[in-house]
C-alpha cells in the first residue's frame, strides 16, 4: 500500500454522496455488501459469551476453513462454506481465563497446523493445535530491551507468521513493540522493532500497534496503528516502507488482504462518529467502498468494530464463486457475514 494521505480522506468524504443503497445493499460496485442473516449465527452453547467476543479471524487459504477466539468459549470453527460451525475443546483449561484477542494460523514444517491466541489480559501468547492441544507459550520477552526488563507491560493484541517466525504486536502496552519468537521452541529471538510514537507521529512507531497482518503478495507486514488511524507497512526487520492515513478518528483495528484489496475494520467511524464501518481501499491506499453494519444493516451490536476479514470461497476448479467479509463488533460483542455482490 502505497502513501496517499489526502487522497483517502478525501475519498472518504465523496463516498458518503456516492453509496448505493439498495433494499439490502450498501457500498460502492464493484464491493457491494450484503448481510447474510443465515451465515451470522454462532453455536448455541455460546451465545452468553458473544456480548464479550474482543478478538478476531484466522482464515485458512488451503482449506477455506475459519478459526475464531472467542473470550470464555474457545475456539470457533467454521467450514469453508460457513454453514458448520462447532467449538473445539481445549487441553488446558488456563487457555480460557483470558482473553482471545486475535487468531492466526501457523503451519509447521512437516504439515501440521496450529493457532497462535494472543491473550492481552493474561499477558501471553498460546500456540495450540486445531485440536486445541497446547504445545507452547510465550510469556513477557523480559530480555528483550530496557522496557520489559523494567517490568513493563506485555499486553498482546495480535500476531502474525511469516518465514518460521511469529511477529508479535504489543499493541495495549506501553511499549508498542512489536517482538519476534520461534513459536517451535516457545522461545523469543533477540529481535524486536517499533515503539510508542510521540504527538510527531513518527513513521516506524506506532501510538497503539493492534494489528499485524502479512502482505502475502509484497511479503511485508501491515501495521494497523490504531491510536494514529493509519496502516503503516513495513519489510521483516521492522524498517518503514509506506504509509496510508485513513479519515481522522476511525481508529483502524486490523487489515485483511484479498487479491490486493484491503478490507479495514475500524474501531469508529470518522472523527469520532460512533458507527463504525469497514472500509475497502486498493493496493495504493484509494478508498473504494465502505460499509457501515449498523447503518446500512440495522446491526445493533455494531457500533464498534474491532476485526474484519475477508472469506473467499473456491469451487474445485480453484475459482472464486463468493466472497465473504466476516466482522465482529465489540462492545458488546457480535458476529456478522456479509456477501459481497457483484
Amino acid at each position: 500500500m502505497k502513501q496517499n494521505n489526502q487522497m483517502i480522506i478525501g475519498a472518504a468524504i465523496a463516498l458518503c454522496a456516492t453509496m448505493v443503497h439498495g433494499a439490502d445493499l450498501a457500498g460502492t460496485a464493484p464491493f457491494q455488501f450484503r448481510y447474510d442473516a443465515s451465515l451470522s449465527g454462532l453455536p448455541e452453547e455460546v451465545a452468553s459469551k458473544v456480548p464479550g467476543a474482543h478478538g478476531g479471524f484466522a482464515v485458512d487459504h488451503q482449506t477455506g476453513e475459519v478459526f475464531f477466539g472467542l473470550k470464555g468459549a474457545g475456539i470457533i470453527w467454521m467450514s469453508n462454506d460457513l454453514k458448520e460451525k462447532k467449538v473445539l475443546p481445549v487441553t488446558e483449561p488456563m487457555i480460557l481465563e483470558g482473553n482471545f484477542h486475535n487468531t492466526t494460523i501457523l503451519y509447521r514444517g512437516d504439515g501440521k497446523r496450529f493457532l497462535a491466541l494472543p491473550d492481552n489480559e493474561k499477558h501471553r501468547v498460546y500456540i495450540i493445535s486445531d485440536e486445541g492441544k497446547l504445545s507452547s507459550i510465550l510469556h513477557s520477552p523480559m530480555d528483550l530491551n530496557d522496557y520489559y526488563a523494567g517490568g513493563g507491560a506485555f499486553n498482546p493484541t495480535d500476531t502474525e507468521y511469516a518465514d518460521g517466525r511469529l511477529y508479535v504486536a504489543d499493541g495495549y502496552s506501553a511499549g508498542n513493540y512489536i517482538s519476534i519468537a520461534d513459536p517451535w521452541s516457545g522461545s523469543w529471538t533477540d529481535e524486536y522493532f517499533g515503539g510508542k510514537a510521540t504527538k510527531a507521529l513518527e513513521y516506524g512507531l506506532f501510538g497503539t500497534a493492534h494489528g499485524i497482518t502479512l502482505e502475502p503478495h509484497t511479503r511485508r507486514l501491515a501495521i494497523a496503528d490504531r491510536a494514529n488511524s493509519r496502516i503503516q507497512d513495513v519489510d521483516f526487520h521492522g524498517t518503514f516502507l509506506e504509509n496510508v492515513n485513513l479519515p481522522k478518528g476511525s481508529l483502524p483495528c486490523d487489515v485483511d488482504f484479498h487479491q490486493g484489496y484491503v478490507l479495514i475494520g475500524c474501531l469508529r467511524g470518522p472523527e469520532g462518529y460512533t458507527s463504525a464501518p469497514c472500509y475497502v481501499v486498493d493496493k495504493d491506499g484509494n478508498m473504494l467502498s465502505e460499509v457501515n453494519p449498523k447503518k446500512d444493516f440495522g446491526l445493533e451490536l455494531f457500533t464498534h468494530i474491532h476485526n474484519a476479514a475477508w472469506k473467499p470461497v473456491f469451487n474445485e476448479k480453484g475459482q472464486l464463486e463468493k466472497l465473504y467479509a466476516l466482522a465482529t463488533a465489540w462492545n458488546p460483542g457480535g458476529f456478522a457475514v456479509m456477501e459481497v455482490v457483484r
